[in-house]
């Protein structure tokens, strides 16, 4: 029993040691599944005029402002929802009619019933509009790419709704990830300038690849947003 026991005594220190040593990081980064990125313009697969890529677009929209964690991811399924995909979006969704579907409800609620809940602050009209015409168009999983110009870096215009669509649901006033907040142009460029915008974007050595699921940023969207802090970064 005694040998017992002094075998068990020096088993623990053993796993206490194994579990306090310091992690060994690999070569070139600790490795990440990067999320799927957005063709953009290229292999011919951009969408037609018009048309709402679902993977790109809306996605990456209820991902950062719906689908977290004490709301609608796959772990607090609040009130049995879960939008993280195409699939369990769908069954919020009546194609071809917005005004019958569960989500574009819940997203043009006044009161307690909105989403996102408060304090949260609620889509954009703009925002609001895209999720009507994808439903209006079928509610399809199109995964055509989206338009871009890197040449377009007006902040209001092209940087502000890229970021809105893609980081700020999970980094804004009242939920700020890993405390980060992009609400403003002012914070958005703290992280312009200490180089974490364009290091997470991009997904560089010791960066996670940001926005983490669903999809990514086009190598275009990338270009465009350097090309706008190349310029400056001017709140314009």
């Amino acid at each position: 029993m005694q040998r017992l026991l002094i075998s068990s005594g020096i088993l623990a220190l053993f796993l206490f040691a194994a579990c306090t040593t310091d992690p060994i990081i690999p070569e070139g980064g600790i490795p990440v599944i990067p999320p799927i990125q957005d063709p953009g313009t290229t292999n011919d697969n951009e969408c037609p005029d018009g048309v709402i890529s679902f993977q790109f677009q809306v996605l990456p929209l209820m991902i950062s402002s719906c689908a977290y964690s004490g709301c609608h991811d796959a772990i607090s399924h609040e009130e049995g929802v879960v939008l993280d995909s195409y699939e369990k979006i769908l069954r919020e969704v009546r194609p071809g009619n917005p005004n019958d579907s569960d989500l574009y409800e819940s997203i043009t609620e006044n009161g307690d019933d909105i989403m996102p809940p408060p304090p949260a602050a609620r889509l954009t009209n703009a925002q609001i509009t895209m999720i009507r015409t994808w439903i209006q168009q079928g509610a399809e999983n199109t995964d055509c790419g989206t338009p871009c110009d890197p040449q377009a870096i007006a902040f209001a215009a092209d940087i502000r709704p890229l970021l809105d669509n893609y980081c700020v649901g999970c980094h804004n006033n009242n939920r700020q990830e890993g405390n980060v907040n992009l609400s403003t142009h002012a914070n958005i460029l703290t992280y312009v300038n200490n180089g974490g915008l364009m290091a997470t974007i991009r997904g560089d050595q010791y960066y996670p690849i940001m926005p983490p699921t669903g999809s990514r940023f086009s190598d275009c969207r990338i270009e465009q947003i350097q090309n706008w802090i190349n310029d400056g970064a001017p709140n314009n």
